[in-house]
């Protein structure tokens, strides 16, 4: 039997050609449905992320605080570096590092040497000075009355010449002679009794002085007897008196004289400046009677004081006193070091005043009018996990500095309860400019236009919010979130919020 071999070829090619439609048909409705599926599944997505356009909350009350925020480090209140002036040995350093010390306590002690020579010296030529011009100051050497005056003013004298004549009446003093057996057995305070030639009046007297020296008067061995009696008003210098002691007659008689009586002198050169008494004036030991003047004299005194000035600045910068009470941070010399020039005015110890810390911080020209001295600053220090301290505004500054057109003032907060913050830690700071309770609020991000809101209703301007309108409402404190409403809106009132996010 024979087989037809082209009728099969056919057959079979038919059959593969069949085959093969059904595949492509099978992927094209695959390829098809899953097209159509991500087409759909997109739109649904797309629809559902959608982000509406507006949100929308009734308007509630609330507490809102302004504050402002700063970061900075502390320091002590008050710090000094003690520098050495001079140079010299130390002669003592009596402190340690760490330890509290007082203001004016002694820290280092310096050889002086030649600078106190210079002290003791400066103040000898100022004693000298200064004895030269009291000297141009003439004053009443005792009790007396001024007699005579010799000079005028604007007249120039020189050193021994009379100026006025002092005498004192109202004692007189009598010179006898009293044998010396006789003078041996008085004393002094003793009464005698003076009898005057010219009217043979007895005067009571007492004895001033007895003299040591033996004279020979009337033939015999005397002593003299000066006794001081009340002058009544009528006894003149020149009278002749003899006397009485103890039962004992003088030898002879003696002149009266007064009991103070002396010529003035100058003692210093010098133009008659000013007299300040008269002729006929009584005055007292020490009161003054006229003035001379001598400019070489006081410029001398004025070169003197000032020298002696220099000299003591000088010497006091060789004794170094802590100028503050606090701390001793680092001490650099010890006794027995040297100052010389390579390390003169270099750093001898550094104090830091740790009764309170501060720090500076920087606020805002917007901000500056709603900072006042003593308000409270709130201070978290990272550095002692967080722990929280208060202190307060001690200082701002009218001093501003500006950048990029902001102008910025420092403030500087003072905290006396520190606990264990040291010097150089940093802070965070936050001060509360301002806050008010129970006031309405809404998020900031609701105002628009300045200050309009959109509100439920038809109170205002209209918008293309459907029931809403912009209403026009008076703002007031606000913080990152929210704004106070002072008017404008009430309680439970509903406004639309546009949300940034939506694209319609």
């Amino acid at each position: 039997m024979f087989t037809n071999k082209n009728a099969d070829s056919k057959s079979a090619n038919a059959k593969s050609s069949s085959r093969g439609k059904l595949w492509l048909l099978i992927i094209l409705l695959v390829v098809g449905a899953a097209g159509g599926w991500w087409y759909f599944g997109r739109s649904a997505d797309k629809q559902n992320n959608e982000v509406p356009a507006y949100r929308y909350q009734l308007v509630e009350r609330g507490s809102i605080i302004s504050t402002l925020e700063g970061v900075g480090a502390v320091q002590p209140v008050n710090s000094y570096t003690v520098k050495a002036l001079v140079t010299g040995e130390v002669l003592s350093a009596p402190f340690s590092e760490g330890d509290v010390i007082a203001a004016g306590q002694l820290l280092y002690q310096i050889d002086a040497g030649r600078a106190q020579n210079n002290y003791t010296l400066a103040k000898l030529n100022l004693a000298e000075a200064q004895a030269d011009a009291a000297k141009l100051s003439v004053t009443a050497p005792a009790d007396g009355q001024v007699v005579k005056i010799h000079c005028a003013k604007g007249d120039l004298v020189s050193s021994g010449v009379q100026l006025l004549y002092l005498r004192d009446r109202r004692q007189m003093l009598l010179e006898a002679p009293f044998k010396t057996e006789e003078a041996k057995q008085l004393q002094v305070g003793q009464e005698a009794s003076v009898l005057l030639e010219s009217s043979g009046e007895h005067i009571s007297g007492v004895i001033q002085e007895i003299s040591t020296v033996e004279q020979v008067s009337g033939g015999q061995l005397t002593h003299k007897v000066t006794i001081r009696l009340n002058n009544p008003g009528s006894l003149q210098e020149g009278d002749w008196a003899t006397a009485e002691a103890g039962g004992f007659a003088s030898v002879r008689s003696g002149l009266l004289e007064y009991g103070y009586s002396k010529q003035v002198l100058a003692e210093q050169s010098g133009e008659v400046a000013e007299i300040l008494v008269r002729e006929g004036d009584n005055v007292k030991a020490g009161q003054a009677l006229l003035r001379l003047a001598d400019e070489s004299v006081e410029n001398a005194l004025h070169r003197a004081q000032i020298e002696l000035d220099n000299a003591q600045t000088a010497l006091e910068d060789y004794t170094i006193k802590s100028p503050i009470a606090g701390t001793v941070i680092e001490k650099k010399f010890e006794q027995g070091d040297t100052i010389d020039s390579n390390n003169n005015a270099s750093e001898m110890a550094v104090i830091y005043d740790m009764s309170k810390l501060e720090f500076v911080m920087n606020v805002d020209e917007l901000d500056i009018g709603l900072i006042q001295v003593g308000q409270p600053v709130q201070v978290v220090a990272d550095a002692l996990n967080g722990q929280e301290f208060v202190g307060y505004v001690s200082k701002i500054s009218i001093k501003g500095s500006s950048s990029n057109g902001v102008t910025t003032y420092p403030i500087t907060v003072t905290l006396e309860d520190f606990g264990a913050l040291l010097p150089g830690m940093n802070i965070n700071a936050e001060v509360v400019l301002q806050q008010a309770e129970d006031v309405l609020l809404v998020p900031m991000n609701a105002v628009a236009r300045g200050s309009m809101l959109l509100v439920e209703g038809s109170e205002g301007e209209p918008s293309d919010l459907s029931g809403y309108c912009w209403r026009q409402v008076e703002l007031g404190l606000n913080d990152d979130y929210y704004v106070e409403v002072i008017s404008g809106l009430q309680e439970g009132e509903k406004i639309a919020i546009a949300n940034a996010a939506s694209n319609g």
